[in-house]
């Protein structure tokens, strides 16, 4: 059980849903994850640039989600859980 204002995480935060006990809504479910570039990203984005992919294929760490920040939201009240950054 989750003390007020906490988040009861029930697996590690990671890039894949988890499930936890919303501290709003109070509501324990599975997370939904929305991914958005982060520092990973725009790194692997400027390697492959400084390594002349200058044609939209230094652009392809953008379309990966494994490269790409994962933002933890509950799915009943709609409120940010938690933001797994990659770096």
């Amino acid at each position: 059980m989750a003390a007020a204002g906490q988040v009861a995480v029930l697996g590690p935060l990671a890039d894949s849903p988890v499930q936890v006990t919303c501290p709003n809504c109070r509501h324990t479910d599975v997370t939904r994850v929305e991914f958005s570039a982060g520092l990973l990203t725009y790194l692997f984005c400027g390697g492959l640039l400084f390594c002349g992919c200058v044609l939209g294929c230094c652009l392809i760490p953008f379309c990966v989600d494994r490269l790409r920040d994962a933002k933890h939201i509950c799915p009943n009240c709609k409120a940010v859980l938690g933001v797994y950054k990659r770096l």
